[in-house]
């Protein structure tokens, strides 16, 4: 069903019919029939997580429609399928963008190996996700155990590529929830940030972490296992400047597939390619039962507030995005993560008060997405640091405590930075 999913997506995203509203509430269907199927699979607490958010937003179109409006209840189940078909359409990449098994040489040690390994790190995450970083600390963990040294600057690394990659879940989510803004600037606006994030680990470790980094084991990252990410952020900023008008989602979502299948079809041949395939959409799709569980409750959520704004019973106090707003809503998200809360229900809750404002698109998308990298490697309940504590051993609040000061440090960081962007940029006013 998510492999049915994804391809309708595409559809609906890149071709114009008439029937395109249909094709959209087809994918939707087939995406929430693959969460309802999955959903014993996900734990539990964010099944907890899930049920709150699908009954919290029930209750507001309940009450809406107890108030004379009739909610448009097909947003239910297509308000955030494009996102969830391009990460799934992105987990293909793991076929063909890490290293294979049989070819990692011995890990080097030192503080060359620090830098090189991060550097790579931030580079493959950005086009495999998760998968990059779980290599990678495997591959190390086997000659010598992750310690919190290591978790603390592969979550930094991690989710400092989801300030810019438009291969993450944060991209999807601002391109969904900020329509308006251009893939290309809010590209530009995100890297910046994530450089600055690399420089303060490499600084803090030469300066307060000497002997971590002089027995640090790490991971060679050489230039051919970064051909094809390189290739795909290549082919879908081209394809997004080629087709004009489609959907930015079903083009990345469309290019990574088809890298991923000429890629497997040029090492193995169209049969093996077939195989490998089909086997990931059996085994390896289900994976993103996490993602595809909050983001389809948070999507319920999203669809009863918009219900209730169109009530005209929320007293929208926000009458200009100005930048004192714009800093406040960056450090309100990165505390509200570290509670608990998630950066998209927090984008899902705020997008419908938010846009009442009118806000540059730009600006409002490299917003979410600081507040997403700083939020997830701060937060006890991200994804990304529960997978620390799962694979590895490291209680998950540890991790997220350890990296208050950097997530602090880099919201000092993020508010100027999003400062000069206002002012000093015309796509960003």
């Amino acid at each position: 069903m998510i492999m049915v999913m994804i391809l309708l997506t595409i559809l609906n995203g890149l071709a114009n019919f008439p029937g395109e509203r249909i094709v959209a509430l087809a994918a939707g269907i087939a995406g929430w029939v693959a969460g309802l199927l999955l959903f014993t699979d996900a734990p539990p607490t964010l099944r907890i997580q899930a049920g709150i958010l699908i009954l919290s937003g029930s209750l507001l179109l309940a009450f809406a429609a107890v108030r004379g409006h009739a909610p448009d209840l097909s947003l239910v189940a297509t308000l955030n399928t494009s996102l969830l078909s391009m990460i799934a359409a992105v987990g293909f990449l793991r076929l063909v963008a890490l290293p294979r098994e049989n070819t990692t040489p011995d890990l080097p040690k030192g503080p060359g190996s620090f830098f090189q390994t991060m550097i790579g790190l931030s580079l493959s995450s950005s086009i495999t996700n998760i998968s990059a970083p779980i290599l990678v600390c495997d591959r190390i963990h086997a000659k010598q155990p992750i310690n919190r040294f290591m978790a603390r600057c592969a979550t930094r690394v991690f989710c400092g590529a989801a300030s810019w990659s438009p291969f993450f879940g944060a991209m999807a989510v601002v391109l969904t929830y900020s329509p308006d803004s251009s893939l290309p600037w809010l590209m530009l606006a995100g890297l910046p940030i994530c450089v600055v994030g690399l420089l303060y680990i490499g600084a803090t470790t030469l300066f307060l972490h000497k002997r971590e980094l002089a027995d640090f084991v790490g991971y060679p990252m050489r230039i051919r296992d970064l051909k094809i990410p390189l290739i795909l952020i290549c082919a879908s900023l081209t394809g997004y400047a080629l087709l004009g008008g489609s959907s930015i989602l079903a083009v990345i979502a469309s290019c990574a597939l088809m890298v991923t299948v000429a890629t497997l079809v040029i090492r193995y041949g169209i049969r093996s390619a077939c195989r490998e395939v089909a086997r990931f959409i059996v085994a390896g799709l289900p994976r993103i039962v996490n993602e595809l569980t909050l983001f389809l409750s948070a999507g319920v959520l999203a669809v009863g507030i918009i219900a209730l704004i169109e009530l005209d019973l929320v007293d929208i106090s926000i009458a200009d995005y100005s930048p004192v707003i714009m800093v406040t809503v960056l450090c309100a998200m990165v505390v509200l993560s570290a509670m608990g809360i998630h950066p998209v229900i927090q984008i899902a809750s705020l997008s419908p008060i938010l846009m009442e404002s009118s806000p540059n698109p730009n600006i409002l998308g490299a917003t979410w997405l600081f507040a997403w990298h700083l939020g997830t490697c701060s937060s006890y309940l991200s994804g990304t640091n529960l997978v620390f504590q799962g694979r590895y051993g490291i209680p998950s609040w540890r991790i997220a405590v350890d990296n208050w000061p950097y997530a602090a440090t880099m919201v000092l960081i993020g508010s100027v930075w999003l400062l000069v962007l206002h002012h000093h940029f015309p796509s960003f006013r």
